[in-house]
């Protein structure tokens, strides 16, 4: 190795290392009761090092929603990209659509099912009182989700009132969420300990289903 990249690299194992420390940090105390110094010593670096790459706490509290962002958009920017382009098709067949949005919606679930318990955490307290972390969260992921949903509603429901499509886009949007904001409730009430294979496809079936419901019913 260079030994001009070694700087480099050790920054962004630096770096790398708070991400990871205050992404559990921020999601189990919140923000404010989250304490700099406590993060730098589980990531073993310096707490100066807080100041350098991130320019102190509001900075670094961004940072991880960044990161949180680049590693979802990692997952849905080539689902995104491919309903782009069915979009822009001139007499893209209905069916088409439906099997796009309904891959999307399943994209969705498959993402609250797997997400990392801290990114969950991270998310809800953020959606407690929105600041700029969420409006970044909102911005690159859930506005472009639900336009995405919203677009390929539109095709499937021509002359619909826009206002009644964007909320049918945020009705089916919100049975995938629900994983994440009533995962809890909804286990007990299901009589599951866990969300395994078996679970998953019972999910799938029957968010598939009322998707199609309410995309191609009145």
């Amino acid at each position: 190795m260079d030994d001009k990249s070694k700087p480099s690299v050790r920054g962004e194992l630096t770096r790398d290392a708070l991400l990871e420390a205050a992404t559990l940090a921020f999601a189990r105390e919140g923000f404010g009761p989250a304490n700099l110094r406590e993060i730098a010593q589980a990531a073993e670096v310096n707490q100066a090092l807080i100041g350098y790459h991130f320019h102190g706490k509001e900075g670094l509290y961004l940072a991880v929603f960044e990161r949180l962002v680049a590693r979802i958009r990692q997952d849905f920017d080539p689902i995104l990209a491919g309903i782009d382009q069915l979009l822009q098709e001139p007499e893209a067949a209905p069916e088409r659509c439906l099997e796009a949005l309904l891959g999307l919606v399943e994209g969705v679930l498959l993402h609250m099912v797997h997400e990392h318990p801290a990114w969950c955490e991270l998310v809800l307290r953020e959606q407690q009182t929105p600041g700029p972390a969420y409006d970044l969260l909102y911005r690159e992921v859930i506005a472009r989700h639900h336009g995405a949903m919203f677009d390929l509603l539109r095709k499937l429901r021509p002359g619909e009132d826009t206002g009644r499509v964007r909320l049918l886009a945020a009705t089916i949007a919100s049975q995938a969420l629900a994983v994440r904001h009533s995962r809890v409730p909804m286990m007990r009430l299901l009589g599951w300990d866990a969300i395994g294979p078996r679970e998953l496809d019972l999910l799938k079936a029957m968010i598939r289903r009322n998707t199609t419901l309410l995309a191609l019913g009145d």
